[in-house]
């Protein structure tokens, strides 16, 4: 048998036809040169702008600290990581704020971020309504919620002096029966403010105040403060305290006076 091959004549592309495909590649060469420049450029205002943030020039340069009296400058750069001179883009006020607001005397703290390289800190310090021992030889300043605000080597004249159990270090929280004497200093009257020297917390919670530094006043557990203290304010102005031993005003509507 013989092979047969048949042999399909070529058939060569008009010349018009030919021009256009060739338009066409380049024309997607280009349209791909303009992709692909345009990704590089897109890459490289990316880097140089994460290295812009970077620089030196947008890191913290200027740290303005207001409302500063007891808390030191150092500390509050210190405990916010400012004194590192991190980026400013870095930066997380709420963070911050945090971290400052730790500091024993400091009651609440404003941060503001000012580009290109200032931080802004604006401090309420707290302030210390009593004296209680921290230990032997060791008094701490408190203030109306308890918070210890430093520990100091002689008990302040002014303050109320507070016996409790010894409070803790700068920072810290005293207990819930020390806060209620605390409590019942700040809800002290007019006519009692001046001559309430100390307070005693006893092991069961009670509340004794000592008048005028000599005159021991029963409060009991602190309930119903304000009205005992009404009684106590009462008795001041209209009883004779000259041979008054000990004031009872447990039952604030029943008070009692111990003579001797």
């Amino acid at each position: 048998m013989t092979d047969v091959t048949t042999e399909v004549p070529r058939v060569r592309p008009h010349p018009r036809i030919r021009e256009r495909r060739v338009a066409v590649k380049r024309n997607e060469g280009r349209r791909r040169l303009r992709i692909l420049v345009l990704a590089v450029t897109a890459v490289a205002l990316v880097g140089a702008g994460y290295g812009a943030t970077r620089s030196p020039l947008l890191d913290v340069d200027t740290v303005r600290v207001r409302g500063a009296s007891e808390t030191e400058v150092a500390a509050v750069l210190a405990a916010s990581g400012l004194d590192r001179s991190p980026a400013m883009v870095d930066l997380d006020e709420r963070a911050i704020e945090r971290a400052i607001a730790a500091l024993p005397w400091v009651a609440s703290v404003d941060v503001v971020v000012d580009y290109p390289g200032t931080v802004e800190v604006t401090l309420l310090e707290r302030t210390p309504i009593a004296t209680l021992s921290a230990g032997e030889g060791v008094w701490a300043l408190v203030d109306i919620e308890g918070r210890v605000l430093q520990h100091i080597a002689e008990p302040v004249g002014e303050l109320t002096r507070v016996e409790a159990p010894p409070a803790g270090g700068p920072g810290t929280t005293v207990d819930e029966s020390t806060r209620a004497a605390l409590r019942l200093i700040d809800a002290l009257p007019e006519v009692l403010a001046g001559r309430v020297p100390g307070v005693t917390v006893d092991a069961t919670g009670a509340l004794r105040l000592h008048l005028d530094g000599k005159i021991p006043v029963e409060l009991g557990r602190a309930t119903d403060v304000e009205a005992k203290l009404v009684a106590l304010a009462t008795l001041v102005q209209k009883a004779d305290l000259a041979r008054v031993r000990i004031i009872d005003v447990r039952v604030p509507t029943a008070p009692v006076l111990t003579r001797g």
